[in-house]
């Protein structure tokens, strides 16, 4: 089997370059510019993306939901759909762009990992299901929710996989990991609770947002330990197994626009209310999963966790000028709790060194005789 070259392209060569050319006692300039060239650029690039995706993705929604304009009234089972599309299409050229061989080989490639293990295949529709509820689900949430709480209901997520790694893993959390769930919780409820009764939402539109966005919550996290537990070991690369997802995704999303938004397609067209911010939020559905899986190996966890808690804090400031948001102090007291669990929940506490004594012979401990 050809292998696919370009994940490992660039860091191979990097790899080589320095084993045979690093001098034994290297210029401390010269290395303070190669690791800024190198890992700095791509640790701090890829946090930036991280946070640039993590805080668009929210207000991109929710702005599209309520711009008016030409953007009203488009269908959000026909944006899920072009994204799932688009997302196919890309995966599919990004394979026939690192394989070599041409159209032969990646179609060859595609028949060995796809229809050649139709047992592996079938195994990826059940995630397929959860993630097109999840992106259904999105748009109901951002339609009835400020974008700063529906950020801060998305971190839900952390908790639904906790738990259902659990049970279907068997894993165990650190006490310091259950601290953090509850910490969690709380800031959800009290961010929650300090927005009840909101004038453009209402108490019936606030609870249909919540549910949604848990919703949301609940299907990433089964279906992200789901592929955990069946694709263990599995070599596949990201790009074929996007493409695995998008052969049960696609026709589910069709069955819903049919059964859902069909009279609206008939009468207005596919591409109705599809305006600049429409098709932003469709790229967004289609790439940002695929651009945080790529540029997330080169950050460490710690910044991982930066890059969350600050996406956060920009969802919550850019609302207020787009959005009218006006949060409270209750609301900034459940985000900053909110905030706190993240950095909780990945902390790790130091194992205690243990210090192991040789044992020494009774002879040895014994002074020296004088003559």
């Amino acid at each position: 089997r050809t292998p696919l070259r370009c994940a490992g392209r660039f860091m191979a060569s990097a790899e080589g370059e320095e084993s045979e050319t690093q001098p034994l006692t290297p210029n401390r300039g010269e290395e303070r510019g190669a690791g800024w060239s190198e890992s700095s650029v791509l640790k701090y690039g890829s946090l930036g993306l991280v946070i640039v995706q993590n805080s668009s993705h929210v207000l991109l929604l929710r702005y599209s939901r309520v711009a008016g304009g030409e953007c009203e009234g488009y269908v959000t089972s026909v944006a899920v759909l072009f994204a799932e599309l688009l997302k196919l299409t890309f995966c599919c050229a990004t394979i026939l762009f690192c394989l070599e061989g041409g159209p032969c080989a990646t179609l060859a490639r595609l028949k060995t990992d796809i229809w050649d293990r139709k047992l592996d295949t079938l195994k990826v529709a059940v995630p397929a299901l959860c993630y097109t509820v999840q992106n259904n689900l999105q748009f109901i949430a951002a339609s009835h929710l400020e974008a700063a709480l529906l950020q801060l209901l998305y971190q839900t997520k952390t908790l639904s996989t906790a738990i259902f790694g659990v049970v279907i893993l068997s894993k165990s959390l650190r006490c310091n990991q259950w601290l953090a769930l509850c910490v969690l919780v709380a800031g959800v409820v009290t961010a929650q609770w300090s927005q009840q009764g909101a004038a453009n939402g209402g108490s019936k539109g606030d609870m249909t947002g919540v549910l949604a966005a848990l919703g949301v919550s609940v299907c990433s996290g089964f279906a992200s330990v789901y592929l955990e537990k069946i694709l263990k070991g599995d070599k596949t690369s990201l790009w074929v197994r996007n493409v695995q997802l998008c052969i049960f995704s696609i026709p589910l999303q069709l069955f819903a626009v049919w059964q859902r938004d069909w009279g609206k397609v008939q009468s207005q067209g596919w591409l109705h209310g599809f305006c600049p911010v429409t098709w932003a939020v469709v790229c967004m559905f289609a790439f940002g999963g695929l651009l945080v899986a790529v540029v997330i190996r080169f950050a460490d966890n710690n910044l991982k966790n930066l890059a969350m808690a600050i996406a956060i804090i920009l969802s919550c400031l850019a609302s207020i000028p787009l959005f009218n948001f006006q949060p409270n102090q209750v609301f900034w007291s459940g985000a900053a709790l909110v905030i706190a669990s993240i950095f909780l929940y990945a902390w790790q506490p130091k194992a205690r060194e243990s210090t192991s004594y040789l044992p020494v012979q009774g002879g040895e401990m014994s002074s020296p005789s004088r003559k």
